[in-house]
């Protein structure tokens, strides 16, 4: 990290700054992967996004207290997604692309005046958590998707009952559900955000590292005597050279070491189950139910560490086979609920550092998609369409979801940018030398 922006996210940490989309992005400096040109459209993202959101809103959705202290999801670690906190493990180009390609998809449609944008805004603005973020992504997306397949395309379309949906893409009309973790899952993850914050402030002025595993979920007592014993801890350690064991109640180790982390120093959570199979199943009967008075309408089901968490059983399946496990669990609910065209349950959180092949899945009752986008991201749809019904506007679904790779670079050469994304990044930046899959 340059050192610029090391002070800047001191700052933030401490709370003697708030973080604005500059900090986000960094300091054209640390960014080395960016050609000029790169950095221009980072002056444009910048500028964008908080003219989108309103310079109030990234605050509020990187500070847990500000929606959690309401009974609402917060982003807990949206901030990792930053594309200065990626640059630890290379993942800094891939995560600047990602946060542009937030930014190109809103400024093209506030540039062709699409219908509806002024609402999916304001909703935005005024509802700072995850699922309202991810849900308007979501519909920006689809838009997009749509208009680079020179189709007409409108946000928050009126029901023929009354009330708006979300998207309607030529003759599709689509209600989005946002699908995430479990607010267990969410409370772990909260919790390990607090232990790291506190692990870091605890090495900022000593030569330590950490090493082993975060505690299971702690009342705020136990969590009190935990940060007491880490912090001791790490005393003795600065101290006396030696390595120094904590245990949580669960005899879960943590230990403290002194020097510098070697590659490959880890610090892993508890095993928190859930039935996430269960859960979408819910979800989407719950969106089925509010759907009838749209007339026909499809369910885009955007998956965020639901059921495509990396590690999960369902996560590591082949394409082929989530593509019949989802039409097996799904199906059912179009038989019941016939004003239903279709399901999509579609996930673009997993990263590769070389892009895999596309992969098209056809299958019995459903159609499994694998595409990768620059730079670095893997989506993965599966349309689980009406049998015999609307066979065109499954095709268009089907269109859309091919072509999602080149949707960037066309909202770019519509927006002023040429060349695309490979114009906008450093050659070193744009072949990473390593291939794996990691998520953020």
């Amino acid at each position: 990290m340059h050192p610029r922006d090391e002070e800047t996210w001191r700052a933030i940490d401490q709370g003697t700054r708030e973080i604005d989309w500059e900090a986000w992005f960094g300091s054209p400096e640390g960014a080395d992967y960016l050609t000029p040109a790169g950095h221009a459209v980072t002056e444009r993202a910048v500028a964008g996004l908080t003219k989108f959101f309103h310079s109030r809103w990234l605050p509020k959705a990187v500070n847990p207290s500000s929606a959690a202290g309401r009974g609402h999801d917060s982003f807990v670690a949206l901030g990792r997604f930053s594309p200065v906190l990626q640059i630890m493990n290379g993942g800094a180009s891939g995560a600047w692309v990602e946060a542009v390609r937030w930014w190109a998809a809103y400024a093209y449609l506030e540039k062709a005046r699409i219908e509806g944008l002024a609402t999916v805004k304001r909703d935005a603005r005024q509802d700072v958590t995850q699922s309202r973020f991810l849900h308007t992504q979501t519909q920006a997306r689809l838009a997009l998707l749509g208009a680079a397949r020179e189709l007409p395309v409108e946000l928050e379309p009126a029901k023929s009952s009354g009330g708006p949906g979300d998207v309607r893409i030529g003759p599709v009309f689509i209600e989005v559900v946002t699908f995430g973790e479990d607010q267990k899952l969410k409370d772990y993850e909260r919790f390990q955000n607090d232990c790291s914050m506190h692990l870091r402030a605890l090495g900022r002025d000593r030569e330590i590292y950490w090493e082993g595993d975060f505690p299971e979920l702690l009342t705020a007592s136990d969590f009190a005597s935990w940060k007491e014993r880490t912090a001791e801890a790490a005393q003795r350690c600065a101290e006396s050279g030696d390595s120094v064991d904590v245990l949580s109640n669960a005899s879960r180790r943590l230990t403290v070491h002194p020097g510098i982390a070697p590659p490959g120093t880890t610090l892993s959570g508890a095993l928190v189950e859930s039935d996430q199979g269960r859960r979408l199943l819910s979800k989407v009967r719950g969106k089925c139910l509010k759907t009838k008075g749209a007339g026909t309408a499809w369910i885009w089901v955007e998956d965020h560490g639901g059921l495509f968490t990396f590690g999960t059983p369902f996560a590591e399946m082949s394409l082929a086979d989530k593509t019949d496990a989802l039409a097996d669990l799904l199906e059912p609910l179009l038989a019941e609920h016939v004003h239903v065209a279709g399901i999509v349950v579609s996930n673009g959180s997993r990263r590769a550092f070389s892009l895999p092949p596309n992969e098209d899945a056809p299958r019995r009752a459903a159609q499994g998609f694998r595409r990768g986008l620059p730079l670095d991201r893997v989506r993965e749809t599966i349309v689980i369409p009406r049998r015999i019904m609307l066979p065109e506007q499954t095709a268009l679904i089907a269109r859309m979801c091919d072509a999602e790779a080149d949707a960037l670079d066309w909202a770019l050469k519509k927006l002023g940018v040429p060349g695309g994304v490979g114009a906008l990044l450093a050659s070193s930046a744009v072949s990473p030398p390593v291939s794996r899959l990691w998520t953020p």
